[in-house]
């Protein structure tokens, strides 16, 4: 119930449209009984004509004893009872047609209903005014009750038409809005996470929360929660008739409802549990699908086509079956619904048996009573499936709000500074990190100022990644601070902060679009020129003017139409059209060819001019300008110092500086073979 209210809590905004839904259920509703009352008279005064019914008999009686000396109105004339409260109507002078029969009888039941204890005689006389002055109309145009009838049946039915459409659409408008809503936090929820979120979850998973389970929840709130209240307030109207129709026979089937009620929501739990475990599986499937067809150059280069298959029929096979487990269940709710509603019925035809055998109840009342009931058997169904859809839906909504849930750990002040330059410069004071209990950084101390190019170098694994990415509040440090012109980070706006910073990394990230919107990204009041001139600074133009239709040739995903060094390229244009006075490049050319390289680095220098700069870098020949290289090693910075000074040293940067030198003399050599 605390997903369902909270999904419902969603709906608030959209309260005017609920409640247009809501009234126009309750017409709905309203119709559905009217049709139902219509039933005795449409057959009674438009399809029983005039055809006589001799020989009819009814009983006056109170509390089951015969009431003698009562009488009973029809029309103008009057009946007076037996001894034993009987009366016929054949002693009319003229014998009363099927339509006055059926008025007898109701005039009957009204007398048995209204009569007051203690009283005898003429309890007719009791009918309120109004329900006499009706009679009196109703006697008096016995000529025209069947253009009345079926002018009422077409009321209804023009009411019910309109009142339909406004319940399904105002419900839908509600629905609908309300799952856009929930998509969009859940989107906004994920897009804010820090990197530790992405980290520990596949990007199949978020995938399937946002599509998959979003649509079940879709499907149930937008379809099956306005069946859910159309369907109930329709069985309340029957049920309103049915007791009015026989109060002691609606009892006895009210009694047996629970029956029914108990496997319906003993299957909705069963179902609940196998939905949310195929969520799960089809969430593996979407993880599967992302892995391979981003790596699917790896799968083709080690011809591993046939293992992905098996891997992929595997998980589609896990995925079925618990889906067939969920299709038993709803297969065998209908079953085991109609059988047990047989068994009542049977139930109840043996009561009514009884019953009409001890007088106390006429086959005419049983009937309409039979009919009355079975005008629920279809709602009830409806809100046999509504249950297994709502209880499908619930299992996805609750995978959603698992995500809404989590606790962002960068977090912004409550109270957050905007800073528009970096002042006196960037300070990391005793920065530690931990992934968990893991140390990843540990007493990190260094300044970078204004203007400077501070390089980080190291093996694998050191921790120069996580160094940078703390700057950007990526990740928030474990301990120690890290300031910017003197002011903690954490202290400063997040969109502030990271406007300071540009990135230029070795997986460079661009979108399915066109080239001009992959360099101005998000900004639209960028004009052409300044989009012209980053590319040519980035050495972007001439490629890029080569492309069919130019700047706004579309690159495909993450521009798979263009090779790495036109990628890293237009990276470096849209960095420079940012004109951060912060740069970060994390082994920008490692991955580059001779060729592409050397344009780039052109590109780089450019884009490096008059902005301070952390470079992690890859190949130390590029960084030998660098004002300082900071060498890390197990989380720690271990030596610092410009090029010259550390190819001084015996420390571990010469180490790596040769190990890397002999690598591209053994490499020249080959090529020069």
């Amino acid at each position: 119930m605390k997903i369902l209210g909270r999904l419902f809590s969603h709906t608030l905004p959209y309260r005017t449209w609920a409640i247009i839904a809501l009234a126009s259920m309750l017409a709905v509703a309203a119709t559905t009984g009217a049709l139902i009352v219509l039933i005795q008279p449409l057959f009674d005064e438009v399809l029983a004509g005039d055809e006589p019914l001799e020989g009819a008999r009814g009983w006056i009686t109170r509390n089951g004893e015969p009431i003698s000396g009562a009488e009973v109105t029809v029309g103008e004339r009057t009946l007076p009872a037996g001894a034993d409260g009987s009366f016929s109507l054949e002693q009319f002078e003229a014998p009363p047609k099927g339509k006055d029969r059926a008025k007898t009888a109701l005039i009957a039941h009204l007398m048995r209903r209204n009569e007051p204890e203690g009283e005898r005689g003429a309890v007719v006389n009791r009918i309120d005014d109004r329900t006499r002055q009706f009679r009196q109309w109703w006697s008096a145009h016995e000529g025209d009750r069947w253009k009345y009838v079926l002018a009422l049946l077409m009321l209804v039915f023009i009411v019910r038409a309109l009142t339909s459409f406004f319940a399904e659409y105002s419900f839908q408008r509600v629905g609908l809005s309300t799952v856009r809503d929930l998509r969009n936090a859940l989107y906004e929820s994920i897009i804010q996470q820090s990197n530790r979120f992405f980290a520990e979850r596949t990007t199949g998973e978020l995938v399937s929360r946002i599509v998959s389970d979003v649509e079940q929840v879709q499907a149930a709130v937008s379809i099956r929660i306005g069946d859910l209240f159309q369907e109930s307030i329709n069985l309340i109207a029957i049920a309103m008739v049915i007791l009015l129709i026989n109060t002691e026979l609606a009892l006895f089937t009210f009694i047996l409802a629970p029956v029914i009620a108990y496997p319906v929501v003993q299957f909705g739990r069963r179902l609940r549990r196998a939905t949310r475990v195929s969520q799960e599986r089809m969430a593996d499937i979407a993880t599967l699908l992302e892995e391979t067809i981003k790596g699917v150059r790896i799968v083709k280069a080690f011809a591993m086509e046939t293992f992905e298959i098996r891997r992929f029929r595997e998980a589609t096979r896990r995925h079925l079956q618990i889906n067939l487990k969920a299709q038993k269940i709803q297969a065998l709710t209908s079953p085991v619904m109609e059988l047990l509603a047989g068994v009542c019925m049977v139930l109840l035809f043996g009561y009514a048996a009884l019953r009409i055998r001890d007088g106390a109840l006429t086959l005419g009342q049983f009937m309409s009573f039979l009919i009355a009931v079975a005008g629920m058997y279809a709602p009830i169904k409806r809100l046999n499936k509504v249950n297994l859809a709502v209880n499908t839906a619930l299992s996805a909504a609750e995978r959603v709000f698992q995500i809404l849930d989590v606790h962002n750990e960068v977090k912004e002040s409550p109270a957050p500074v905007r800073i528009e330059s970096i002042g006196s410069g960037i300070d990391y004071q005793g920065v530690g990190f931990s992934y968990g209990e893991k140390p990843v950084l540990r007493e990190i101390d260094f300044s970078i100022a204004p203007g400077d190019v501070v390089a980080l170098v190291g093996g694998s694994g050191t921790g120069k990644s996580t160094l940078v990415n703390l700057l950007p509040r990526f990740y928030d440090v474990s301990e120690g601070r890290i300031l910017i012109g003197g002011e903690d980070i954490r202290n400063l706006s997040l969109d502030s902060l990271r406007s300071l910073i540009g990135f230029v990394t070795q997986e460079v990230i661009l979108f399915n679009d066109t080239v001009r919107n992959n360099i101005a990204y998000g900004r639209s009041d960028i004009t052409m020129e300044k989009i012209e001139e980053a590319a040519r600074a980035a050495h972007a133009h001439e490629f890029i003017d080569a492309l069919p239709q130019g700047y706004d040739s579309h690159i495909g995903e993450s521009g798979v139409l263009l090779s790495g060094g036109q990628r890293q390229r237009l990276a470096i244009a849209r960095a420079l059209l940012k004109n951060p006075p912060i740069l970060i490049l994390d082994e920008a050319t490692s991955a580059l060819d001779t060729e592409s390289e050397r344009l780039v680095q052109n590109a780089l220098s450019n884009l490096m001019e008059g902005r301070t700069t952390l470079v992690i870098a890859h190949r130390l020949s590029t960084i030998r300008k660098a004002s300082r290289i900071l060498v890390m090693e197990s989380g720690r910075i271990i030596q610092s110092g410009s090029h010259d000074v550390l190819i001084a040293g015996q420390g571990l940067y010469r180490k790596l500086y040769e190990m890397q030198f002999l690598d591209d003399a053994a490499i020249r050599e080959v090529q020069a073979r």
